[in-house]
């Protein structure tokens, strides 16, 4: 099924392009820009990493949540439904500073804060721009279901005693004869654990600081690499892309966004501000085959540092969103 999407998505991204004129916007390319792409993209990681350690606490140096970072783009990258981020609980979880489980509700606070950011950022955008309502009923949508689960989520991290006897009050009531209740109800407790730091005002302002700053990084990335191709790229270009690019990503099933990212992209330079669409397509792959170039490399450095194989990660993550 993923092959099947990444398949028609780059039909849609590749349909009716001139591969001379792409050659053309190749030969003409600015390369140097790709050296603030580079930081950029390191930036990026290293926000992402700060942040997740402060969902994890103290006890995951800033080292190690970077490489595990790594590790998850990896895994996403190689594998289809987004494999990476169980795979980035279950390394921490090795190391026995925090469970599994709580490692892995601070993925999902992570997502949900990312949603927020691409929501924001597109209430920011959409109103000078013209024709994209669609665009901006979907974010609506998104950021709406967003905020229910980051309300649903603190509402958890400060009632954790509520959320325990709603999971037990169904967990009972499910008609499987063999269900271990307490299995299920200590995995459960390790999810509510995860979510303790969005009892202090002080570390959730923090998240979403740092939340601000992993998209601002996120901007300059892309920008920079549009730059590298468009002598003046349209001041909104970016942040848009960023913002139809995070909405696109929606669709887990196609391994490393393949395709999906090309479609979007492509389409959200071209319609809205009128990129040619040789030079929509080559921005398109540029900017994914960098940040997967550079991911998988990161992630590679990161299962030798943890003394890992991806195939042992691969079967291990499965397991753990089989039971998510």
């Amino acid at each position: 099924m993923g092959l099947l999407i990444s398949g028609v998505a780059l039909v849609l991204a590749l349909v009716g392009i001139d591969l001379h004129q792409v050659v053309q916007v190749l030969a003409q390319a600015e390369y140097g820009y790709l050296v603030p792409a580079t930081v950029g993209m390191v930036a990026y990681m290293a926000a992402r990493a700060v942040r997740w350690r402060l969902l994890l606490g103290p006890s995951v140096s800033f080292s190690r949540s970077f490489w595990v970072t790594g590790i998850g783009y990896l895994v996403s990258n190689v594998l289809p439904f987004r494999l990476g981020d169980p795979a980035r609980a279950v390394v921490v979880g090795r190391g026995g500073e925090i469970s599994t489980a709580a490692a892995l509700s601070t993925v999902v606070v992570e997502r949900v804060l990312d949603m927020l950011m691409v929501v924001a950022l597109l209430a920011v955008v959409t109103p000078f721009l013209g024709g994209i309502g669609d665009t901006a009923l979907a974010g609506a949508v998104a950021g709406g279901a967003a905020l229910a689960a980051l309300g649903g989520m603190m509402l958890l991290a400060l009632r954790p005693d509520w959320g325990r006897a709603l999971a037990r009050w169904v967990l009972e009531r499910i008609p499987w004869s063999r269900l271990d209740v307490e299995r299920w109800m200590g995995v459960l407790d390790g999810l509510f654990e995860g979510l303790a730091p969005l009892r202090s005002g002080r570390c959730t302002l923090a998240l979403l600081s740092w939340s601000v700053v992993t998209w601002g990084c996120v901007v300059v990335f892309y920008w920079t690499l549009m730059r590298a191709f468009l002598p003046q790229p349209p001041p909104l270009a970016a942040p848009f892309l960023v913002c139809v690019v995070g909405l696109g990503m929606a669709v887990p099933a196609s391994p490393g966004a393949m395709g999906v990212f090309h479609a979007v992209a492509r389409y959200g330079m071209a319609v809205p501000f009128d990129v040619p669409t040789e030079q929509a397509v080559t921005i398109a792959f540029a900017i994914h085959t960098f940040q997967y170039v550079l991911g998988c490399l990161l992630g590679l450095v990161g299962l030798w540092l943890e003394g890992l194989s991806l195939g042992w990660l691969q079967a291990q993550a499965v397991s753990v969103e089989e039971v998510e």
